[in-house]
């Protein structure tokens, strides 16, 4: 940043260059720069046209005001704030080689399923291995931060917010919502105190999820009907609408039933998960203990009052991974900022590096590009890529995507 001038000759010095702002508002709050050897403290606004700050109603915007230097590709016009002063522009046009701006227009320009589809076999390895190290340790950063805002409204209480997560990731994706909404309709501490007999934890599961609510002629459907009355009673609890669960378009074995006494089974065997998850850290050691079956009832059934032949119902290789990748390994990252251990966070990346790499849709396209994934560090990785990256075309915070900039034509 040395040598640079506004438009009208002022030398510029850039102290700070401020927060990066993602929300409304100038795109860099709390900058320091120095204008001919006096000191501004401020916001900057950047746009490609200096008119773009008439055409987004800047002028007319106080949050505006503040700002003290406008960075823009062509000074098209003066800026002035809602007093009619003007704000120091930087214009950055011919102030960089042209090929620079032709790649970059390219890049963005491109309507393929990421912008650098056409270009991706002449990125090195040395490019790649920085992208995913980056792109991963974004992701994992994003996702502790969203875990520490759910820990704030619950007290710091770790395992409760841990079961919630833990709670919305066993109903996958289209269950996602109500097994939260159970989880946080039930306690953990309501469950840890029926430990002891699954069938009243059972009871709690069901009765909450508002499935006990039919006429049933089974035994044990009216023993859980039973003991979920007594149970509810002793925890002032209130049933959500059994309206919100979905069975359409699932397989009889991803039936939000089999999920729940999934769930039940885990949690009745291990009451306070997180804590004997931050012991177990190997991921052979947490699958073991994830790989749980439903009680007996649900041998034999998928849904209540109707049987089915006999099939065990233990939660599969796929969906175990599914919990470890999208619940365990973030919180174990999450504690290790909450705890300021970095040990922690290494064990957390480490721990998604011995799972196997995931398989959904985006991780086929990427494949389909020619991008090999070796475990779940990769897929996780070009899942924040292509989420948070390709698809908003944001070339320029991407590795990949300055390589490809700076390659002379």
């Amino acid at each position: 940043m040395n040598h640079l001038r506004t438009d009208d000759g002022q030398v510029v010095e850039v102290i700070r260059s401020g927060q990066y702002n993602t929300g409304a508002g100038p795109d860099f709050f709390n900058a320091q720069i120095r204008l001919d050897g006096t000191l501004w403290a401020g916001n900057v606004e950047i746009h490609i046209h200096a008119s773009d700050w008439q055409r987004h109603r800047h002028h007319t915007d106080p949050a505006y005001d503040s700002c003290i230097l406008h960075v823009v590709f062509e000074n098209d016009t003066t800026t002035l704030r809602m007093n009619g002063s003007a704000i120091p522009a930087i214009q950055l046009k011919n102030k960089f080689q042209p090929y620079l701006w032709d790649n970059y227009l390219r890049l963005i320009g491109n309507r393929g399923w990421i912008p650098c589809q056409h270009r991706i076999g002449e990125i090195d390895m040395v490019t790649w291995s920085s992208t995913f190290e980056k792109m991963i340790l974004e992701r994992m950063q994003m996702r502790s931060e969203q875990i520490l805002i759910a820990l704030k409204g619950n007290n710091d209480d770790w395992e409760e917010c841990f079961y919630q997560q833990l709670s919305r990731n066993f109903g996958f994706q289209l269950n996602a919502m109500p097994f939260e909404m159970l989880a946080r309709s039930l306690p953990l501490k309501c469950i840890a105190k029926e430990r002891g007999n699954i069938l009243n934890v059972e009871a709690l599961f069901f009765g909450q999820a508002g499935m006990l609510q039919d006429k049933f002629t089974e035994p044990y459907p009216l023993q859980l009907q039973e003991t979920y009355h007594h149970l509810a009673s002793k925890y002032s609890l209130k049933p959500i609408p059994f309206s919100v669960w979905k069975f359409l378009r699932l397989r009889p074995v991803n039936f939000p039933t089999i999920r729940l006494a999934q769930l039940a089974t885990l949690l009745t065997a291990y009451p306070f998960p997180f804590a004997q998850f931050r012991e177990n850290t190997s991921g052979s050691n947490i699958s073991k203990l994830l790989s749980v079956e439903a009680s007996a009832y649900w041998n034999t059934h998928f849904v209540f009052n109707k049987s089915s032949a006999f099939k065990l119902k233990r939660l599969g290789k796929i969906s175990v991974n599914n919990l470890l990748i999208n619940t365990f390994a973030p919180f174990l990252f999450a504690w290790a900022k909450y705890t300021g251990d970095n040990r922690i966070a290494d064990q957390a990346i480490d721990f998604l590096k011995s799972l196997p790499p995931e398989e959904n849709h985006l991780i086929t396209r990427w494949k389909e590009t020619g991008v090999s994934v070796h475990s779940a560090v990769d897929t996780q990785a070009l899942i924040q890529l292509k989420v948070m990256h390709c698809s908003e075309k944001k070339c320029l915070s991407c590795n990949i995507g300055n390589r490809l900039i700076n390659i002379l034509p």
